[in-house]
């Protein structure tokens, strides 16, 4: 299984009020430019467009509050070929779950105000923390999403 498909299996992220999804490629028929998709950049590291979509609940209603689409980089160049990279993945699917379900349980809790509204001000890039494959030592799903979430740096801000 190639990368990409280890990724699209782990996607969508979501909860009651947020979401992180790949967005699929399609192409413009009037210009022909392409839009979305997951694809390696020309120095070979794994890129794909990630859509964040914050809800507003009220009740049974869920209606969309903000939407927002950005390219970025899921796995650099320099670590495509290390063998902890499907771990990584798992982990940082793992981490951004947790994340999402606790945010979730803070809002059924306290409220909205609560988290000031952190995920809806967040861009799609600070959900992919790309220095934790430089760590030595994180070498399960569990070691990373640990990494992941125990670092403000990295997703430990997503955390109430």
């Amino acid at each position: 299984m190639s990368l990409v498909e280890a990724l699209s299996q782990l996607f969508p992220i979501s909860s009651e009020h947020h979401s992180l999804e790949l967005v699929d490629e399609s192409v413009d028929a009037d210009s022909g430019e392409v839009y979305g998709g997951r694809s390696a950049t020309p120095e070979g590291g794994l890129v794909a467009t990630v859509r964040l979509v914050v809800w507003d609940v009220q009740g049974e209603e869920r209606m969309m509050r903000d939407i927002k689409e950005q390219r970025v980089t899921i796995v650099a160049a320099e670590h495509l070929e290390d063998p902890r990279v499907p771990a990584y993945l798992e982990g940082l699917a793992a981490a951004l779950n947790l994340a999402f379900a606790r945010v979730d349980e803070t809002i059924a809790d306290k409220g909205h105000g609560a988290l000031s509204d952190r995920l809806a001000e967040a861009m799609p890039y600070e959900f992919f923390p790309g220095d934790v494959l430089a760590l030595r030592r994180p070498q399960t799903a569990e070691d990373f999403s640990d990494a992941l979430l125990t670092n403000r740096k990295r997703l430990g801000w997503l955390l109430p």
